[in-house]
């Protein structure tokens, strides 16, 4: 053993296990030992929890049924037997598996995303903008909407850098649409500015993102107070969010926005505030705006 581990260039030790592993009674047989080798490896790795066909059919069915994977996980144990599978492996096999990208599984998840989210969701924001006012102290005629002049406003994200910037007046749901030449504080700040200027203004929320970054400008050219959503909630300024919804349908999120011009974003936003809505009793926000409007202007 000490002659042939020299000769090999192998420690004694080494040999000896290997002979020990796969050695027979007929001395060491060279392919039979390789062939145990591959076995032991084959066994060794760690399986894929959807390896099995009728097991990884169940769970594809059970998506295309508009089942979610915690629905799915939970059915496993009646449905299939004793299989066990966690719905993080279900979330994995989609958004990872080659099956789950070739066929677009995540097609059939309710929201439908491309990519998944991040497990543990966004970081806080880690500079804040200065001088904040929140929603809280925000006038009851803006929550009640018991008159024009309150506005919500937000920005649409598009490929490329590309943005838009909305802007929803809480009690008529009339919406401005303004085309951004990039999503900064400054651009944001100038569009609100130069929308609002000959419009019915008194207030205006927002978000804490980096665009509202410049609010002490807008409230000090347009004498409006302007008041932030607490972070992370962003259904306080519901109005803005529905119409981004609404506004999603004519300009989906590749959109590019380079082959718009602000006179068909115009057209878009025209549409929707002749559209009749019932929270209006079947109004269009343009008619509901629009008196006041004119009034302001009369006045001024």
């Amino acid at each position: 053993m000490a002659d042939m581990a020299r000769g090999l260039g192998r420690s004694k030790s080494t040999l000896s296990r290997e002979l020990r592993r796969n050695g027979t009674g007929l001395g060491y047989l060279p392919d039979l030992a390789q062939r145990r080798y591959r076995q032991r490896r084959q066994a060794c790795r760690p399986r894929p929890k959807l390896g099995e066909r009728a097991l990884r059919r169940y769970v594809i069915l059970s998506l295309e049924r508009g089942w979610s994977p915690e629905v799915i996980a939970g059915r496993l144990s009646r449905d299939h037997g004793p299989a066990r599978v966690s719905h993080e492996t279900i979330y994995r096999f989609i958004y990872l598996s080659p099956l789950g990208r070739q066929e677009k599984l995540w097609e059939y998840l309710r929201r439908g995303k491309k990519r998944r989210s991040h497990p543990h969701g966004r970081q806080a924001q880690k500079t804040p903008i200065p001088n904040r006012v929140f929603i809280d102290q925000r006038p009851s005629e803006a929550q009640e909407r018991s008159q024009p002049g309150h506005w919500e406003t937000d920005s649409l994200l598009y490929p490329r850098g590309q943005a838009l910037n909305v802007l929803v007046d809480r009690m008529s749901r009339y919406a401005l649409v303004t085309k951004l030449e990039d999503k900064t504080a400054e651009a944001t700040a100038r569009a609100l500015c130069q929308r609002l200027a000959s419009w019915p203004a008194r207030t205006i929320t927002a978000d804490n993102g980096s665009e509202h970054a410049n609010h002490a400008l807008v409230s000090q050219q347009l004498g409006v107070s302007f008041y932030f959503c607490h972070a992370y909630h962003s259904w306080e300024k519901g109005t803005v969010e529905q119409t981004n919804g609404l506004l999603r349908r004519y300009l989906p999120r590749h959109t590019d926005l380079r082959r718009l011009s602000q006179e068909e974003l115009d057209q878009i936003a025209d549409e929707l505030n002749q559209r009749p809505r019932k929270c209006l009793q079947f109004s269009t926000p343009k008619e509901v705006l629009f008196p006041h409007a004119v009034a302001l202007r009369n006045r001024i």
